[in-house]
């Protein structure tokens, strides 16, 4: 009685055994990247959150450059801003 290694051609277990061998290094490398992008992760959320110490105000955008505020008067055509009165 033949065994199943005498029944099939060597090139084809070695394509075979090629075959898992990749298979297991792509599990291999997506394991590490996934570990690598979850260390980024936690790396990222020790780092103190960004404190903001701008001064900013109410009206801060209603803030323009002057070229646009001739446009920006044209647009409205004759409605004027309360605050200019």
């Amino acid at each position: 009685m033949d065994t199943l290694f005498s029944l099939v051609p060597g090139w084809v277990i070695a394509l075979l055994v090629l075959f898992v061998v990749g298979l297991i290094v792509s599990a291999g490398v997506a394991v590490f990247v996934f570990l690598f992008q979850v260390g980024v992760v936690i790396n990222e959320s020790r780092k103190p959150p960004h404190i903001d110490a701008g001064d900013y105000r109410l009206d801060q955008g209603r803030d323009v450059r002057p070229e646009a505020r001739g446009r920006e008067a044209a647009d409205r055509g004759s409605h004027r801003d309360p605050r200019e009165l």
